[in-house]
């Protein structure tokens, strides 16, 4: 089940298109979380290594869907629940991931400190740019809107992730429910 894409590519997209800190507005820090349902479609890597993903923020339900480059894979992060789920259509199979130290789309620490850069536009939205170290200890450039939406994020010229669609409105709640009837399992070595 689930062997198609390896977790640690599944982990890394959902990581590189959402930092999670807390939406307040603050003129020292960027609001870091979406404050309105938003649909994005990023690009991220280069070359021939790069793909295409799409990932949906449901705001009441604190949820964030990530459609994988695999057609039918997708991944559910409920961040109330504290649970990530990868759920393969295909397979009718869910793997329930324990939840880490940091929730996944956590790429910059709760305490970073970010200096305001510019502004940009991405995908025919504006954006500023903001400097900070993600949990890596690397120096990051991301670009959000006012709102709190990822658009681009950067280390030094190598584009990380890069929006190409932005869309804002209600999204189907079972978008963002994981299939009960699906058979559900945890990774190897987990038990």
């Amino acid at each position: 089940m689930i062997r198609r894409i390896p977790l640690g590519i599944v982990l890394a997209l959902v990581a590189a298109t959402s930092v999670v800190a807390p939406a307040v507005a603050d003129p020292d820090r960027p609001v870091t979380t979406p404050t309105r349902d938003v649909d994005v479609t990023y690009r991220t890597g280069q070359g021939d290594k790069a793909v295409v993903q799409r990932s949906r923020w449901s705001v009441g339900g604190r949820k964030m869907r990530l459609d994988t480059p695999t057609p039918g894979v997708y991944v559910i992060v409920d961040y109330a629940a504290r649970t990530l789920a990868m759920v393969s259509e295909r397979d009718r199979g869910v793997l329930d991931l324990p939840p880490p130290g940091a929730m996944p789309g956590q790429a910059v620490p709760s305490n970073a400190v970010f200096t305001r850069r510019g502004d940009s536009k991405v995908a025919g939205l504006p954006c500023g740019e903001w400097e900070t170290t993600d949990t890596q200890g690397q120096v990051t450039l991301a670009c959000f809107t006012e709102d709190g939406v990822l658009l681009e994020a950067r280390h030094g010229e190598q584009v990380l992730v890069q929006a190409t669609r932005v869309a804002y409105g209600t999204l189907d709640a079972s978008a963002f429910i994981v299939p009960q009837s699906y058979s559900h399992e945890a990774p190897k070595g987990s038990r």
